[in-house]
């Protein structure tokens, strides 16, 4: 672990200037002080101490830099997760939710596991439907005892008349 043997010229060095400066997030912020920390031939194990990194994360920034340049380090290369389900399944497990109104995710996973053969955790379910819009819901319970279904019935036909 020494110095990089890579050799910066001024250009790259003033870009390397420019990122760090106009940038905002603090990760990213770091690769560039890095990389800069390199260019005045900071030891690789120094520069990792210094920034909070691993030896090999450095190693790697400055691979990626060689390699793909410098709009590579200006982002993160972060892919999501595709879902087990495509999304005219998601659309229709969304109608069935909205017009079923399933009162327990393992009612929705039930429904997921006979239609799509797909299984889900509980919590899967539950980010799917809120990367949706929607959120389950539980009735809350009324304290007491509610009338009988006849006694119901009696009252609900006199509110008709």
């Amino acid at each position: 672990m020494g110095v990089s043997n890579y050799k910066f010229s001024d250009d790259e060095i003033g870009r390397l200037q420019q990122y760090r400066d106009n940038q905002d997030d603090a990760r990213l912020k770091s690769r560039f002080l890095a990389l800069l920390m390199l260019s005045q031939n900071y030891e690789i194990a120094d520069v990792a101490s210094i920034i909070g990194k691993s030896v090999r994360t450095i190693e790697n920034w400055q691979r990626q830099y060689e390699t793909k340049g410098i709009e590579s380090l200006n982002f993160f290369q972060y892919k999501p997760k595709k879902s087990y389900l495509n999304d005219e399944q998601i659309q229709q497990l969304v109608n069935w939710v909205t017009t079923e109104n399933p009162t327990k995710l393992k009612q929705i996973r039930e429904y997921i596991i006979d239609h799509f053969q797909v299984k889900y955790t509980t919590e899967a379910i539950r980010k799917l439907l809120h990367k949706n819009g929607l959120k389950l819901i539980r009735p809350k319970v009324i304290p007491g005892n509610p009338p009988s279904e006849t006694e119901q019935k009696k009252t609900s036909k006199n509110t008709l008349k």
